[in-house]
């Protein structure tokens, strides 16, 4: 399950901010990424003063990534790329996971609508229900409290951020 150990653990979350990450992973899960934005949002702004700012960046990544299918969805190229240059930024202070989601895997499965959104003809044809999370969400709550969530989602920036390749841990 890849958490980062020195990010808050699961347990040190509230009961509603665990309700708000679970409901955000379930709408990401139905392609509701609009709606995952907000529950993640809502997230981000009760973590704001608590001053943890890995945690922080790494939801407002997580939000990004949301964003930027939504954006896909849309067919707004500018929308796209400036979501994915914004959440690599966010990103990069979780080295492998935070709350059961695999921020390396997090960085690697949004390739194909980036690649799309910033070729010279895109064709908006990359399905976003595509993107889910690994193994066992389908169980629940609990499995992400059990820390089982891996979403399959990724980054590669095509126009003005270039970053080598991402290597598993």
């Amino acid at each position: 399950m890849p958490h980062d150990s020195a990010l808050l653990d699961w347990s040190e979350l509230s009961e509603e901010e665990q309700a708000l990450f679970t409901e955000g992973c379930e709408l990401f899960d139905q392609a509701e990424f609009w709606h995952a934005h907000e529950s993640w949002e809502d997230l981000w702004k009760g973590l704001k003063p608590r001053e943890c700012r890995a945690e922080i960046d790494a939801v407002q990544g997580m939000i990004q990534c949301a964003a930027l299918l939504y954006n896909y969805e849309r067919g707004k190229v500018r929308g796209v790329v400036n979501m994915a240059s914004k959440l690599i930024r966010r990103l990069d202070g979780v080295e492998h996971g935070i709350w059961g989601v695999d921020i390396a895997r997090l960085r690697v499965g949004l390739t194909p609508f980036i690649r799309d959104a910033a070729a010279d003809e895109p064709v908006w044809g990359v399905p976003t229900g595509s993107v889910k999370p690994i193994g066992g969400w389908k169980r629940g709550r609990a499995a992400c409290r059990e820390g089982v969530l891996n979403l399959v989602v990724a980054v590669y920036i095509k126009t003005n951020v270039h970053r080598p390749p991402l290597t598993s841990h």
